[in-house]
């Protein structure tokens, strides 16, 4: 019974909702279905992908300022002639000969050849390689 019922509530709202549709009428006036087209710009033409940019290679020789320690090596505080300073990131894995690799200490000159980025508005360099 309550399938029954259940089937006829919705054999009814299907009834009405066929009637509610809206129904424009035609030059001879009989009944047409509206149809609304909406255009859509071409978005083909739009490049959305970022493209990655060629890393900056620096080399910077300086005094070491301050060393901080990790776990796979050190980062090291150097400032150059000019006074910019320049934190690298001097580690085995990084370097493309591991046999370069040296602690220093604060006060020695050396420098420094890798990959340069800013973090927090301060130079970064990923070293590849330790002079």
């Amino acid at each position: 019974m309550k399938n029954r019922i259940s089937l006829l509530m919705l054999s009814g709202v299907m009834a009405l909702a066929s009637c509610a549709e809206k129904k424009a009428m035609g030059e001879e006036g009989t009944a047409t279905d509206s149809i609304t087209t909406i255009e859509t710009g071409d978005t083909t033409e739009t490049d959305n992908t970022d493209v990655a940019t060629e890393p900056i290679m620096r080399t910077v020789t300086g005094s070491v300022v301050s060393i901080n320690q990790g776990k796979d090596g050190y980062t090291a505080e150097i400032k150059d002639a000019r006074g910019v300073a320049y934190f690298a990131t001097i580690s085995i894995p990084n370097l493309d000969n591991a046999k370069q690799y040296r602690a220093v200490k604060v006060g020695d000159n050396i420098t420094v050849t890798g990959e340069e980025w800013e973090m927090e508005g301060k130079k970064q360099i990923k070293a590849t390689e330790l002079k």
